[in-house]
């Protein structure tokens, strides 16, 4: 009998830690990987930072987040696509070592997305060089190709160029059942060839929108002894 008291004594002692511990544990977690719109904003406008900081976690994450339902609410300020934008194709206009280019990616955005679409940021992998976007000469045109359609105004974010990242912020958000093609400039290819992969991450028409991963884009470029 003793010993079943001192058995009830000690579930009733651990369960009386956990209860007063338990809210330790039930801090609203924050996905680094899908960062929201004024997260990512913010991190441009900031200085610049070392190689080593450099936010790669988009490109490093390859699983896309499916989140279901409507344009759902987290904690009451977090906002998702109900149905995510499609990653269509990436394109490069010039593949040669050294030679100035246009990175293209087309983006669909479904009739059901449940939102327009407001930015977009590409970001590449880790690759023995990092391409150099001239952030200042970024289009966006209606439809699946380079001008095949009117151009799409974008706003000025500002902030110094972040190496590898380019951030495309929609003057009027893209709708819902459009193509938009987004020309990124290149001051030049990298000399060394291979396949370079850009992830790439839509964001929802809110500043604490969540951004989706919708993957990534390949293009294929020449080295100097291809």
């Amino acid at each position: 009998m003793q010993f079943q008291k001192s058995i009830l004594s000690a579930i009733f002692t651990i369960a009386t830690i956990a209860s007063t511990q338990a809210p330790g544990f039930a801090q609203p977690f924050k996905n680094p990987t899908h960062a929201t719109l004024s997260e990512v904003g913010s991190t441009l406008k900031s200085p610049m930072p070392s190689s080593s900081a450099v936010p790669m976690s988009m490109s490093t994450d390859r699983t896309p987040v499916s989140q279901p339902g409507t344009m759902a609410a987290v904690n009451g300020q977090q906002a998702f696509f109900s149905h995510p934008p499609t990653l269509l194709r990436a394109h490069a206009n010039h593949n040669g070592a050294y030679a100035p280019s246009t990175y293209e990616f087309t983006i669909s955005v479904p009739a059901d997305a449940g939102a327009p679409l407001k930015a977009v940021t590409i970001t590449q992998d880790k690759n023995l060089e990092t391409v150099k976007f001239n952030s200042q000469k970024h289009q966006a045109f209606a439809g699946n190709r380079y001008a095949a359609g009117p151009e799409i105004p974008l706003a000025s974010v500002g902030g110094p160029e972040v190496p590898g990242m380019a951030m495309i912020v929609f003057d009027q958000p893209v709708q819902p059942g459009s193509t938009v093609t987004i020309a990124l400039d290149i001051k030049a290819n990298p000399g060394w060839g291979g396949i370079y992969e850009f992830g790439v991450t839509a964001y929802p028409t809110s500043e604490n929108g969540r951004g989706q991963f919708l993957g990534y884009g390949r293009i294929n470029l020449y080295g100097v002894d291809n």
